[in-house]
């Protein structure tokens, strides 16, 4: 009797234990990105509390001026703009939820998803730094909540707020780009430990 040849090429221990440790490099990697990004939910969350304390002349009821987006856009930077905006929400509800009012929510999820969008285009493109990209998500953000608020009140004299909130919004963003770059750039140091 001819005995039967099995061709599949059998495992050893070693490539067994390999590829075991191959699968667990994999798995804890996204485990550990949905735990950092809780995290950054959390820090967030924290911030947004915080700057509901902060009471600036000139700002129309339920605007911000959006320092939370400095964790939005380190989370935009490292994560993509899915993690961002799903970052962003959670923030939003669970801070208006708890400090806040629906009209605060509507001034929110709009300066947030408009502030969001922009930097994510100018990331995209390659061609702007942190600071750049913050800049002109401070400013959209602002823009979202005024048109928000020509909706809400119904009243189109409300863009003369405009201009006035760009200079919030420019100084939100340099502040915020500037932190947000220096987190990142401290951070990218330590990839292999942290990320």
């Amino acid at each position: 009797m001819t005995a039967l040849h099995n061709d599949e090429p059998k495992r050893t221990p070693e490539g067994d234990k390999g590829h075991t440790k191959a699968t667990k490099k994999n798995r804890p990697h996204g485990a550990r990105d949905i735990a950092f990004c809780g995290m950054f939910t959390a820090v967030a969350i924290v911030m947004g509390y915080i700057e509901s304390f902060i009471v600036v002349p000139g700002l129309l009821p339920g605007m911000k001026l959006g320092l939370a987006n400095c964790v939005i856009l380190f989370v935009l930077m490292r994560y993509g703009v899915v993690w961002a905006a799903l970052v962003s929400l959670v923030r939003i509800i669970v801070v208006n939820s708890l400090f806040g009012n629906m009209t605060a929510v509507a001034f929110s999820l709009a300066g947030a998803a408009l502030s969001i969008l922009v930097m994510s285009l100018l990331k995209k493109s390659g061609r702007f730094s942190t600071v750049g990209m913050s800049l002109a998500g401070g400013v959209a953000h602002n823009l979202g909540q005024v048109l928000v608020a020509m909706a809400i009140f119904e009243n189109v004299g409300m863009f003369y707020y405009f201009p006035e909130l760009i200079v919030t919004g420019v100084a939100a963003g340099v502040f915020v780009g500037v932190l947000a770059g220096f987190v990142y750039a401290k951070l990218q140091r330590h990839n292999a430990h942290l990320f």
